[in-house]
């Protein structure tokens, strides 16, 4: 019955993206939020167990329920407004966003925090993420969590809101598959930034790569990441991904865990 049920939660999920894929609704409510999501997940790894690195599930710009509970976590994505890569932090055709993240807890119920720099002043958001339920074979892990705590980009950005940054959501992440090629599926929901339901799915393409593609709440993103350990050290990990389908993001995250 399990099998079943989590059958119809994927296929309603791609019928989503396939069906959002159309719309390409422009995200001008929270740009700065919109190319990397420095939550778990975004453009690295996270297990089951809460260990994050290259293993695990990997998303573009949407959260995954496994959260760690130990490690630093180091990242920096790049966007442009059109298909080509650019490499900035701020200006009129990139959007940078650096993350300085850490995991406390135990497995199974790990705390995120993180630190987002979102230009090149700057000018922060913190991120939280709390595992409430630990992933097993019968249950999928869930997570709630918060973006942007404080509401600190209403206040930094010159530019008309509406109301407040501060968004909060909650996410389940079930694993299937094999240990070689797991298959994650991630579904969610949220306030503001997330704009409603949101999902997504990761899977282990090759031993270096996964591949993912998800609904963010606004509109459809796609991805891989690449791990880089074997020619620089552990835990390095580079991600190209395309937001809405058309815009480029590259960065490099590296994940300490000794």
């Amino acid at each position: 019955m399990r099998a079943i049920n989590w059958t119809i939660i994927c296929v309603v999920t791609a019928l989503a993206l396939a069906t959002c894929a159309c719309a390409q609704k422009e995200f001008v409510d929270y740009p700065e939020f919109r190319y990397t999501s420095a939550l778990p997940g975004g453009g690295w790894g996270v297990t089951p167990d809460g260990v994050p690195g290259f293993e695990g599930a990997i998303q573009t710009n949407i959260p995954v329920a496994y959260t760690p509970h130990q490690g630093i976590i180091l990242g920096y994505g790049s966007a442009s407004y059109d298909s080509t890569p650019q490499i900035g932090f701020s200006g009129g055709d990139v959007n940078g966003t650096a993350t300085i993240a850490m995991g406390f807890g135990s497995p199974g119920h790990g705390i995120y925090v993180c630190e987002m720099g979102t230009s090149d002043k700057w000018e922060p958001a913190e991120n939280l993420q709390y595992q409430v339920v630990a992933a097993s074979a019968d249950r999928p892990a869930v997570a709630i969590g918060v973006v942007d705590i404080l509401s600190q980009r209403n206040q930094t950005v010159h530019r008309t809101r509406r109301g407040h940054t501060v968004s909060y959501y909650a996410v389940a992440t079930q694993k299937y598959g094999t240990d070689a090629q797991p298959l994650y599926v991630s579904l969610g929901v949220g306030a503001r930034r997330f704009n409603g339901v949101f999902g997504g799915v990761s899977w282990r393409a090759h031993e270096k790569i996964t591949l993912n593609a998800e609904y963010d709440g606004w509109n459809v993103n796609a991805g891989a990441a690449f791990d880089l350990s074997e020619w620089l050290t552990d835990d390095v990990i580079l991600f190209a991904n395309l937001v809405d389908l058309d815009r480029a993001v590259i960065g490099m995250t590296y994940v300490y865990t000794r």
